[in-house]
C-alpha cells in the first residue's frame, strides 16, 4: 500500500521497471474517464495566485480534493497508521533492552547448535558409525600435550622418577653429569 512498486525490477543503470497491467488500471467506462479528465483539465487552468492567509485553505482544499478522489476510505487508511504506530498506545515507555528481547526471542527459543544441525540434511547422517568399543587409555605427556608421552618402556619410568627425585632433593651437583659409575 505504501510502495506502489515494490513488484518492479531494478535495472542495471538505477531506473525501476514496472509493466502496467490492464487490471490495475480499471477502466470501466470510457464516458466516466473523459469527464475526470475534463473536470482536472479546467481545474487545472490558469496560473494559481495564492496569498500567505489563503495557504491554509489552500492545503484543506487540496486534501479534501484527495480525499474525495481517493480509491482508499480514510478509515482504512488510519487503521494502517494505528496499526503500525501505536506501539506505545497504553501508556508504556520504551525499553532498549525489552525491544530487544522482543525482537530476538523467537530466533533465541532455540539453541545455534540445533539450528545449525536442522540445515544440514537427513542422509548425512545416515553413514556415521559410532563406535562399539570403549576408548583406549592414552598417555598423554604433562609438559607438552602435543608431543609424545614421555615415557617408553619400564626403565624410561625408573629413570624419569629418579630424575625427579634428585630435583626435588637436589642431591646431584649438577644436571649434566652422570649418575652412573663407569667400570
Amino acid at each position: 500500500m505504501f510502495d506502489p512498486l515494490a513488484g518492479a525490477q531494478k535495472l542495471e543503470n538505477g531506473g525501476l521497471f514496472y509493466k502496467v497491467e490492464a487490471a490495475e488500471i480499471k477502466i470501466d467506462d470510457d464516458e466516466k474517464l473523459r469527464v475526470e479528465y475534463e473536470r482536472l483539465k479546467a481545474a487545472n487552468t490558469g496560473a494559481l495566485e495564492v496569498s500567505e492567509d489563503d495557504e491554509n485553505e489552500l492545503r484543506m482544499a487540496l486534501l479534501d480534493d484527495m480525499e474525495q478522489n481517493s480509491p482508499f476510505s480514510s478509515e482504512e487508511f488510519n487503521e494502517v497508521l494505528d496499526k503500525e504506530f501505536s506501539i506505545f498506545k497504553n501508556g508504556d515507555k520504551y525499553d532498549f533492552v525489552r525491544d530487544l528481547r522482543d525482537a530476538f526471542a523467537p530466533s533465541l527459543e532455540r539453541p545455534a547448535s540445533e539450528k545449525i544441525i536442522d540445515t544440514i540434511p537427513e542422509y548425512v547422517f545416515w553413514d556415521i558409525k559410532t563406535p562399539q568399543n570403549a576408548d583406549p587409555q592414552r598417555f598423554m605427556n604433562p609438559y607438552n600435550s602435543f608431543r609424545q608421552y614421555h615415557i617408553s618402556s619400564f626403565f624410561d619410568s625408573r629413570e624419569y622418577e629418579e630424575y625427579m627425585d634428585r630435583r626435588t632433593k637436589k642431591t646431584n651437583i649438577q644436571d649434566g653429569v652422570s649418575t652412573r659409575r663407569r667400570y
